[in-house]
């Protein structure tokens, strides 16, 4: 065995002990050397990626800091809520509830029921006094309201990419903070003017 192949299996086994930060001393050691073997760099490269993946699911939240996090500042509650995203909501349907109908971050508000809309969570919430089912509720990029703004934009942006991408931005956050209302074709139109008017604007600002 030469030494690449000692350091790797020396690195892989860190890894399997859950040793992180170790692997991760190792593996910039190596790569911080003026020359490395192409194939070797490669490895390296891809245990690292596997030390950042590995090491940031174990800092996971626990359910605790979940219910912590959602009574805690904005950040702290974008942080509860993409914890919960990654996760099935059907088995926290009392701390969804609970959070989405009391006071909140509006913006990790949306992007909860935008999850819930996705794992088709049947489960009657409360959000704004009013009762949502999570999959009666159409997908956000596939609402009437998203697609006409959509066909609009595009038309108006075809010869902009830089524009339309912006533009496309902008209409999915307007849906997407419409949540759980859906657009109908009309409010999109209206959407996509608005949108459509303020890039023009910010374009013509700075040039």
């Amino acid at each position: 065995m030469n030494y690449y192949e000692e350091i790797i299996k020396e690195i892989e086994e860190n890894i399997d002990k859950g040793d992180y930060s170790e692997a991760e001393r190792l593996i910039r050691n190596e790569l911080s050397v003026s020359y490395v073997p192409r194939d070797v760099e490669s490895r390296l490269n891809e245990l690292l990626d596997k030390v950042k993946r590995d090491s940031y699911q174990q800092k996971s939240l626990s359910d605790e800091q979940i219910e912590e996090y959602l009574c805690k500042d904005e950040i702290h509650q974008l942080l509860a809520v993409d914890e919960l995203n990654r996760k099935n909501l059907r088995n926290y349907i009392d701390t969804v509830q609970s959070y989405l109908s009391g006071d909140g971050y509006l913006n990790s508000k949306v992007l909860l029921i935008d999850s819930l809309i996705r794992q088709e969570v049947n489960c009657d919430f409360i959000y704004n006094g009013e009762t949502f089912n999570p999959c009666k509720v159409i997908l956000p990029e596939k609402s009437p309201g998203f697609l006409s703004a959509l066909e609009l934009i595009r038309e108006r942006f075809m010869k902009d990419p830089s524009m339309m991408a912006m533009a496309e931005q902008l209409l999915y956050k307007e849906v997407l903070m419409a949540l759980p209302d859906t657009l109908s074709k009309d409010e999109g139109f209206m959407a996509a003017d608005k949108i459509i008017a303020y890039i023009l604007k910010a374009f013509e600002s700075a040039n």
